[in-house]
């Protein structure tokens, strides 16, 4: 790990336990183990330190989604052919198995943790922060699930309805999961089942293979 990977590295840690303002970039040499003035040779100041973490984290998810069909070529979250393909010879166990990927990814990475606990307490004092964490924690989610199940209607795999209000129902469950169980090891495997539990149930509420237009039950 080169020595701006580990000034991003402790700048998290203590970003994510006490906030952005209280934490001095002397604090964050001291964690690295090196002088304050050789923060500077990496970084212009605390803010950039803070900026190229932000940075980081949209990096991360992109790479990741781009690799599960939930992103098109230029990156943005789309549900094009190739999205209604992938889903249309998906099975509820494969489905389920997809969802698991993401709420591991969101529940355990060590570092998309800390990262939504910095940008959960920033964005209180700071409206660019807050907008981002929007855009991930919502947004994005929302936005990508109503079009997702807005082609599934249309392919007729699932009930019809109102695709956002179907986004809703899907996403609001396993945000509130996710923060009653955040920073809880003990309760990781609780949060898991509970997970799975809701990904069954919703597929087995909305997923019902309607009958396509034109056809009959």
């Amino acid at each position: 790990m080169t020595t701006r990977d580990k000034i991003m590295t402790q700048a998290l840690d203590l970003f994510s336990r006490k906030g952005y303002e209280p934490v001095s970039v002397r604090d964050i040499a001291r964690a690295v183990g090196i002088k304050e003035s050789s923060i500077y040779n990496h970084f212009q100041n605390k803010r950039a330190i803070f900026d190229s973490i932000l940075a980081e984290y949209s990096n991360r998810w992109d790479s990741f989604f781009s690799g599960m069909v939930f992103a098109g070529e230029d990156g943005r979250f789309t549900v094009d052919e190739r999205a209604r393909a992938f889903y249309r010879g998906m099975t509820g166990e494969q489905f389920a198995s997809l969802a698991l990927a993401v709420f591991e990814q969101y529940m355990t990475d060590e570092v998309n943790v800390k990262l939504r606990r910095m940008l959960t307490i920033e964005q209180y004092g700071s409206a660019e922060v807050a907008a981002l964490f929007r855009k991930i924690s919502f947004e994005d989610s929302l936005d990508y699930q109503a079009q997702l199940f807005g082609a599934l209607m249309e392919e007729g795999l699932f009930a019809q309805g109102d695709p956002a209000m179907m986004a809703l129902a899907f996403f609001s469950p396993i945000f509130l999961i996710f923060y009653k169980y955040d920073g809880n090891e003990e309760g990781l495997a609780k949060a898991r089942e509970l997970f799975l539990m809701h990904i069954k149930h919703f597929s087995q509420t909305y997923g019902t293979k309607a009958p396509r237009k034109g056809e009959h039950a």
